[in-house]
Formats: C-alpha cells, sequence, structure tokens
C-alpha cells in the first residue's frame, strides 16, 4: 500500500493531522497499534492558540456541543479558600474543557467523513528509508508523522534522544458528578487548588462531569499509565495535609494514579522523511494545559508548510523554525509552574498567594500563550 503521507498515532495529533491533510486533499493514511481508538475517559482543557485551530479545519462547532465553556479560573489555598481569579471565554475567544475521548472521537469521525483511512492493529516495528514494517507487513510511505506518543518508537529509534524521564510527580484523576460545596458558582469555575508540595485542579466537562487532577510530588517512580488504578487510602495519604472534607468529595469516585514522564527537548523534529508531532516531539509535565493544544499547533502548521513548500528541506527548516522555539519555552515554563504551584515554605506561599492576587494574573501566567495565533505567523513566512 503507497500512500503520500503515512501518520503513525491516532491521537489527536495523528487525527488533526489527518483532518488537515483531508481539507489540503493530500491523501493520508493512520497506523494506530490499538485495536480500537481511545476511550480513556479523562479531563482536557483546549486554550484559544487551539480552538481557533481548530474552528479554521471545520471542527470546533461539532466540538463545542461536547464540550463546556468555563467562567473563569480560581485559585484556592487547599482549605479551599479563594486566593485569586481570572476570566477565560472573554469577547470571542473559546476556551473548552471537555472529556480528552470525546476530543479523539469527534476527530476521528471528522477524518473518516473526509476519507481518511485508520488501520488498526499496526505497531510500527521498524522504520528504513521509504519502508515501514508493522508486525509481518510493509508499507511504503513517502512521508512520515510520528504522532506515536510519549514512547514514540519512531523517536527512539530515528532520533537520537533519551528514553522517558520520571518528574518527580505523580498524578490522580477522576471524573466525577456535580457537587456542592466545592464546585462553586454553580459549576462554571476551573477550580485551581494550591498545596504544600501538591496541587488540585477541577473543572466541568459537560454533561454535570467534573475532571479532577490530582498531583503532588513524589521520588518514587511510578509506571506511566492512564489505567492503572488507585485505592482512597493511599489518595488520602498522598494528600493528608488537605481539608478532608475536599479529600473525601474528590475520593467517592473511581480513581486513577499514574507517574508523569518527560523528554529531554530535542534539536530537531524532523529526520530524512520523519517529522515528530505532539507528545512524540517534546512530551512535557502538564501544568499549563498545553500538551493536547501543541499536538493541535503542530499538526496544523506541519501541513500548511507542506502545503505551501515543494521541497521538504525548506519544510523542515521552517517547521523547526516555528516549533522549537515554542515548545522548548513552554516545556521549561511548565517547569517553573510546578515550582511555583508546589511551594511548601509559609512565608514563601504567603508572598505567592499575595504575587497572585494583585499582579493582572491573565498577564502573569498563560495569556501570551493562549494568544498565540500560529495561522497569522504562517502568513508571514510562507
Amino acid at each position: 500500500m503507497s500512500q503520500k503521507v503515512s501518520i503513525i498515532g491516532a491521537g489527536i495529533s495523528g487525527l488533526t493531522a489527518g483532518i488537515c491533510l483531508s481539507k489540503k486533499n493530500i491523501p493520508s493514511v493512520i497506523y494506530e497499534r490499538n485495536s480500537a481508538i481511545s476511550d480513556v475517559s479523562a479531563g482536557i482543557n483546549l486554550s484559544p492558540n487551539a480552538t481557533n485551530l481548530l474552528q479554521k479545519i471545520g471542527v470546533l462547532e461539532d466540538l463545542i456541543s461536547l464540550s463546556h465553556q468555563p467562567s473563569k479560573v480560581v485559585f484556592r489555598d487547599h482549605e479551599g479558600k479563594k486566593i485569586s481569579s481570572y476570566q477565560v471565554n472573554r469577547d470571542d475567544e473559546k476556551y473548552l474543557t471537555l472529556n480528552r475521548k470525546r476530543l479523539i472521537g469527534l476527530l476521528y469521525d471528522k477524518y473518516k467523513e473526509l476519507g481518511g483511512e485508520v488501520v488498526f492493529n499496526n505497531k510500527v516495528e521498524d522504520v528504513k528509508n521509504n519502508d515501514i514494517t508493522a508486525k509481518d507487513k510493509s508499507f511504503d510511505a513517502e512521508l512520515i508523522f510520528g504522532c506515536d506518543g510519549i514512547n514514540s518508537s519512531l523517536r527512539t529509534k530515528k532520533f537520537e534522544s533519551s528514553p522517558p524521564l520520571f518528574s518527580g510527580f505523580i498524578a490522580w484523576r477522576s471524573i466525577k458528578e456535580f457537587s456542592l460545596p466545592f464546585e462553586k458558582n454553580g459549576g462554571e469555575d476551573i477550580n485551581f487548588y494550591l498545596g504544600p508540595n501538591s496541587h488540585i485542579v477541577t473543572y466541568p466537562i459537560g454533561e454535570n462531569t467534573y475532571s479532577a487532577t490530582c498531583i503532588i510530588k513524589s521520588s518514587d517512580w511510578i509506571k506511566e499509565s492512564w489505567v492503572s488504578e488507585g485505592t482512597k487510602s493511599q489518595f488520602q495519604s498522598d494528600f493528608k495535609d488537605w481539608n478532608s472534607e475536599l479529600l473525601t468529595y474528590l475520593a467517592d469516585s473511581k480513581l486513577y494514579k499514574w507517574g508523569i514522564f518527560q523528554r529531554s527537548p530535542l534539536e530537531s523534529f524532523s529526520t530524512d522523511n520523519i517529522f515528530l508531532l505532539g507528545d512524540s516531539a517534546h512530551a512535557m509535565v502538564p501544568f499549563l494545559g498545553q500538551g493536547s493544544c501543541l499536538a493541535i499547533e503542530d499538526s496544523y502548521c506541519l501541513v500548511e508548510i507542506l502545503d505551501k513548500k515543494e521541497f521538504i528541506y525548506d519544510a523542515k527548516k521552517i517547521f523547526d523554525d516555528f516549533r522549537l522555539s515554542r515548545c522548548k519555552n513552554i516545556y521549561k515554563r511548565s517547569l517553573r509552574q510546578a515550582k511555583l504551584n508546589h511551594i511548601s515554605n509559609p512565608l514563601l506561599t504567603f508572598l505567592r498567594n499575595k504575587l497572585l492576587n494583585y499582579l493582572p494574573l491573565a498577564n502573569f501566567t498563560v495569556r501570551d500563550i493562549h494568544s498565540y495565533d500560529l495561522d497569522a505567523e504562517l502568513k508571514k513566512i510562507i
């Protein structure tokens, strides 16, 4: 089977890339190692730097119906007391919170609607020149997009890079139904609780359902997995210094526990005829909520460049110029944000809270990331 573009992985970056290619009438096929698209429930957020691109490829309108548009982000201490807040969804911007599996499902349906093909049960084992080996089959590939996640086999085989490293953080997550008193303002807010060596984020993801992600510093190595269950007693022990009523509320559902991993930044996201996108290229700690957003940016950016540039060398250089500096910047800022979130010294905690309360918070944290207009920047160059 010969295809112009072979995409490895049917996650957010792979499916978005497939849709973008279809919109440009560039044929593609996605090879997915699993037997179906992901059905793992987990909360994610999409800021305007990503939703603006989804609007351009005709996905946003349908996505809004599957998502929630919160009114503001509220910072609180680990007892629940409000520190500060800032508004989201101002004017015509679209900031969405939703269940990841709904986004994956919508992208998959859109890609199929546009004539895209997904081949399941095809784990890539090797790539040599234009030849992809998956199980006992081989496929010709003029161009390859590596969208196979943090444990990317393409990155391991074709790029000089270290394996995923444990970041020193463990995350607990759950999906819950709305409940007072902790989901305030009618459940419209993103609540960001800051505690000693830990933090918790809760937000609505649609249909009276809420995502809770609880992160704690740890020196213990935990296997990177989204589907390892944890116990309520383990969870409450990890957050023993927190408000007990909040912990009881959060623990009243199935809990999953996993170690957060990252990979060191690359010097280039391409080699030969291969481009890496999403977590394959720049897996980072999630403290700025940009993992899915950067995956969407990568996919849109690469397809726009390839559509305009005849020679792959030119496309590789422009893609690196656009993506390396931005992704490295957010990678470093995510690590700095972790330190800000997890301050344990009482004096430093007091100073941080005062800083959050008095500075223009939207500009102090992530406003410049959210307002980034990739499409406008691309038009200046290509």
